[in-house]
């Protein structure tokens, strides 16, 4: 059953709840945060820091603890996949290697040690490259690509998250499906 806690408004993915997570997009790290948003950008981001804008779009939404990622594809290209304990909100285009971007927030419903937080980004990231490849692309991501991992800290304990673990093969799968329908969706529009 898909994570249930998000919203979209307009040109903006907000996941909330209370999490430990990790981002590699602007203003990441490790922390406890409670939202985890991706924002189409409008002409604004142009006109200053990317970290300012996306510090702008948290304060719109009142969100205080927080990741971000910013993407120039429209949210009408948003996947939401989901397997049992896990679900992936992706947004990916693609001109070339180096235009537009592949970015995905997964929500894992578990308990996760911060090895396994750490892996899961590797197993999402060969799923988002495989999808590429499926579709006929040369290359594995774009140069801004970014990805969100949130564990949930309920649930049973996972030490590892590679695609050989049950949670990494359903790691695997959302995130596969997530890039693979966004595109295709992108296609469409």
């Amino acid at each position: 059953m898909p994570y249930k806690n998000y919203y979209i408004d307009k040109n903006t993915l907000i996941v909330y709840g209370n999490f430990f997570g990790i981002s590699t997009g602007l203003i990441g790290g490790w922390k406890k945060l409670e939202n985890a948003f991706n924002h189409t950008v409008s002409d604004e981001f142009y006109k200053m820091s990317a970290e300012k804008y996306l510090r702008l779009v948290a304060k719109k939404y009142g969100l205080k603890s927080y990741f971000g990622l910013l993407t120039a594809v429209p949210m009408e290209n948003l996947s939401i996949q989901s397997f049992e304990n896990v679900t992936a909100f992706v947004t990916a285009g693609v001109e070339n290697p180096n235009d537009m971007t592949i970015n995905i927030i997964l929500v894992l419903e578990a308990k996760l040690s911060k090895s396994g937080m750490l892996n899961a980004i590797i197993t999402a990231t060969e799923a988002k490259s495989k999808a590429l490849f499926k579709l006929g692309y040369d290359f594995t991501g774009t140069n801004t690509d970014a990805i969100i991992i949130l564990s949930t800290m309920d649930g049973d304990y996972e030490k590892f998250t590679g695609p050989a673990t049950n949670l990494g093969k359903k790691i695997w799968q959302v995130v596969f499906e997530g890039v693979k329908e966004s595109l295709e969706k992108g296609q469409k529009n």
